[in-house]
């Protein structure tokens, strides 16, 4: 017999040894012809014992990924890699298997021969591989590959190698700054048995700058803080929790407590051995919290009275009228509109944005913010939507009719605040199916489930079977057409600006009517736009994008039993209430993280979008209390936004301790944030008295904070704020782009130049009815015009050396007028102008 050895004549050579290795195998095994250097070998090696027959499932596959043979970036990736495809991290062992065993007819395992296999000879970069060395000959990796050949390269039962779960020892540890431990893992499968897996593990540092690991578990702390250690088995991951504290070079302080926010940040404080800052004083908190609340600057008369205000409660105070200012919800209108993102589009080519539909979805949620509606009942309102809402037909036509004639009329628009529910949310592009879902998850659970259109990602635990059984939750909505024809359509559309006799409305009911579901009337001429939809019609399985998996079943989100759903019940309802439950892990969680990263610039779980179990919260306890609390007062968002803003932790002074080594994480001191894009505008109005026209139907006053959308969406005509818009990162809210990072909080080199220099912030401070204007002829004395321009500017009055600075200046001037207009410019340009700090 011939036999057509791969590590001579190439890849490409077929060897032709399949029908018979299966038998011939242990027969050679029972008589000795088996090469014995790779199971004496064993003996040789440190560490625990190498098996003299390792498994595929629990050996083999978690050592490719530790070698990083099933990344994405090598066999892992979609198509595989040189000829040879893997599942990613090893999520699916029986197909790994026969793709290294059978295709090619077997070349790549030499079962008569184990160290010429290919498996063997390309990592070891005896054979061309373009991932390069990845082990050496000899080494324990190596050992295990070769032992599992050299008995047969058998495929372990999969009821036996289930994995059930993973032990990481030390779970939780407390060291000091330069002192090192090592990592163990113990894994349990379904047989009942236990193995140390230590070695076929991949370690990570979430904080590298914190604490190191390597590859063989043993960890190095570096400086104070803590870390996640993520350990992945397979495709399975564990994390085990560092905190590296340091020898405090000062006493901590006694500082008393405003809430149990303040309990927990300084327990963790005091853990690291890192003081808090000192409180900040009166006009610091005034700036900072009218920002925050309202999106804009408090006014010279609100900054003195609150100064000279003797009332110890005045802080508690001025938070709740905040709270009650229409800011408060302008600004959380846009927030929730950044999450749900309403690109309402009826051209499905192009997906053409509806301005006016736009303008109703911001309004709806600006209407049950300024109501108060509880957060669970607001999302209801949202995920069960309906056009009809329970009434006849008629009664919808009725209301489409008078939305159409406000529209022609311009303006506000009112009429659509006064639903129940906001529809608009499943007209919206890709509202529906997996990318429905997807963004679902993301609004009102923090989750990101994109990597689970495809596989599993090593840093989370959601697959494709848990995103598309979800997803079947959303799939008995579908996409409406359109019901009128073009000459119907334009005839609607003339007669809805003068309202249709009760007959024109019984004939149009009764067109609708032939058609055996209600779908979407259209006004053609797009000015006029309104749909219907959110109802239950039908419904289709979830696949994933790529095709290769589908779900029948409904399951929710972690939970592991499937739930049967009447063809009558609409499934929607079954989320709400899931969402609803006090043990729901995700939902109350996942807005109060978003609220306060909003407050400090960074989620207790950051990224804001990511609550992974893989991506702890940097104050576990903190916002399990918070989310209690929250639930309790039965999801009150101002209770929320009113817990966060009375604790000493938000009104701590930006300034940190001396003793603080520059902690980014543990809440030591405010983080100073840059302003958002809308609130740039309103501050730079504010302080140079001036203001903006958006377009049509945007009523004059109008704030930047409490515009519905941008340009390209119909929305505003101006292109000074556009252009600011694009400068300071204000989302376009792209359904493709599922992630809180669209909207950039981040100073750059383009927006200084954008304050220094763009023509329209000269015209606004040089304008003869500005600020600078109105200063000049209100006040004759200079020291007091420089006050004025600093507390309509900066919120404070300026400091000594700032005063003596800008007097000399002023009295070298050509004019008042073109002194102060030079200071204002220079005050515009500071970072205590741009910064919340």
């Amino acid at each position: 017999m011939t036999v057509y050895w791969p590590h001579l004549v190439g890849e490409t050579q077929a060897w032709p040894l399949r029908s018979w290795y299966r038998w011939v195998f242990p027969l050679l095994a029972v008589i000795g012809g088996l090469p014995s250097q790779g199971l004496a070998q064993v003996q040789r090696q440190d560490g625990p014992s190498i098996p003299p027959e390792p498994m595929f499932t629990r050996h083999i596959v978690p050592l490719l990924s530790r070698l990083g043979c099933n990344g994405g970036a090598c066999h892992g990736a979609v198509q595989g890699k040189g000829g040879l495809r893997l599942s990613l991290f090893g999520a699916e062992p029986e197909s790994d298997y026969d793709h290294l065993s059978r295709e090619f007819s077997g070349r790549r395992l030499n079962l008569l021969d184990p160290a010429a296999s290919l498996f063997l000879l390309k990592p070891t970069g005896q054979v061309n591989h373009e991932g390069g060395v990845r082990l050496a000959v000899g080494s324990r990796e190596y050992q295990y590959l070769y032992n599992w050949i050299a008995k047969g390269a058998r495929l372990d039962p999969r009821d036996s190698s289930r994995l059930i779960g993973l032990k990481v020892t030390p779970a939780s540890h407390t060291v000091r700054p330069g002192e090192e431990y090592r990592l163990h893992v113990e894994a349990s499968f379904s047989d009942g048995s236990r193995e140390e897996v230590t070695e076929l593990c991949v370690f990570e540092s979430h904080d590298p700058a914190v604490a190191e690991v390597d590859q063989q578990g043993r960890v190095r702390a570096i400086r104070p803080g803590d870390a996640a250690l993520v350990i992945r088995y397979r495709s399975e991951p564990v994390v085990a929790m560092l905190l590296v504290s340091s020898e405090a070079k000062v006493t901590f302080p006694q500082i008393q407590e405003h809430n149990f926010i303040d309990k927990h940040v300084l327990n963790k404080l005091r853990q690291l051995g890192i003081p808090p800052a000192d409180l900040c004083d009166d006009v610091t908190f005034l700036r900072r919290v009218s920002l925050d609340v309202t999106g804009a600057l408090p006014t010279p008369e609100e900054i003195r009275a609150f100064v000279e205000s003797k009332d110890p409660e005045k802080r508690r105070k001025k938070i709740e009228e905040l709270l009650n200012r229409p800011g408060y919800s302008a600004v959380w209108a846009t927030k929730f509109c950044d999450l749900l993102r309403p690109r309402i589009s009826y051209d499905t080519n192009r997906h053409a944005p509806e301005p006016a539909s736009v303008r109703r979805f911001y309004s709806w949620i600006r209407a049950r913010l300024e109501e108060n509606t509880p957060y669970d009942e607001l999302v209801a309102r949202i995920l069960t939507a309906t056009s009809l809402e329970g009434r006849s037909r008629e009664e919808w036509i009725n209301e489409a009719i008078a939305l159409a004639a406000e529209e022609r009329k311009g303006g506000e628009l009112k009429i659509y605040n006064n639903r129940r529910t906001l529809d608009l949310y499943w007209h919206r592009f890709d509202a529906t199916g997996v990318k429905g879902t997807i963004q679902i998850a993301h609004a009102f659970l923090g989750l990101r489930l994109q990597c689970a259109e495809c596989h599993r990602h090593p840093h989370d635990v959601w697959t494709q079977d848990d995103l598309l059984s979800f997803a079947n939750f959303f799939n008995r909505l579908r996409a409406n057409t359109g019901v009128l024809d073009q000459k119907q359509a334009a005839e609607v559309t003339r007669k809805a600006g003068s309202g249709l006799t009760a007959e024109e409305k019984k004939q149009l009911a009764a067109r609708l009517e032939e058609r055996d579901k209600l779908r979407i009337p259209r006004w053609l001429d797009m000015s006029a736009v309104y749909h219907v939809k959110g109802n239950v019609f039908g419904w289709a399985t979830a696949s994933s994008t790529l095709g290769t998996q589908r779900s029948e079943k409904f399951r929710l989100l972690g939970e592991k039993d499937n739930i049967q759903i009447p063809d009558e019940q609409d499934p929607r309802e079954v989320v709400v209430a899931w969402l609803r439950r006090p043990d729901n892990p995700f939902f109350a969680k996942a807005i109060v993280n978003r609220v306060w990263a909003h407050y400090f610039g960074r989620g207790l779980v950051d990224p804001v979008d990511d609550l992974s179990p893989l991506n702890p919260p940097s104050h576990p306890e903190l916002l399990q209390e918070l989310a209690s609390g929250f639930i309790a007062s039965k999801y009150d968002l101002k209770w929320l936004h009113r817990t966060i803003l009375q604790s000493r932790t938000y009104q701590q002074s930006a300034h940190p301790h001396p003793a603080n080594p520059g902690e980014h994480r543990y809440y030591a001191s405010f983080y100073r944030r840059r302003l958002p894009a809308e609130v740039v505008i309103d501050a730079i109005n504010h302080a140079t008295g001036s203001s903006e026209r958006y377009g049509s139907g945007i009523p004059a006053g109008t704030r930047a904070v409490e515009l519905p959308g941008r340009l390209e969406e119909g929305i505003i005509t101006n292109h000074f704020v556009e252009h600011a818009f694009t400068v300071f990162g204000k989302p376009r809210r792209s359904p493709e782009t599922v992630c809180d990072c669209e909207r950039d909080s981040l100073p750059n080199l383009e927006q200084s130049l954008f304050m220094a220099n763009h023509p329209e912030v000269i015209r606004k401070i040089s304008a003869p009815t500005g600020r600078v204007a109105q200063i000049v002829k209100m006040h004759s004395n200079d020291a007091k015009r420089l006050e004025e321009l600093y507390l309509w500017t900066l919120c404070r009055l300026p400091t000594e050396a700032e005063r003596r600075l800008c007097l000399e200046h002023l009295k070298n001037a050509p004019s008042a007028q073109v002194g102060l207009e030079g200071i204002m410019w220079s005050l515009l340009n500071s970072s205590s102008f741009l910064l919340n700090y």
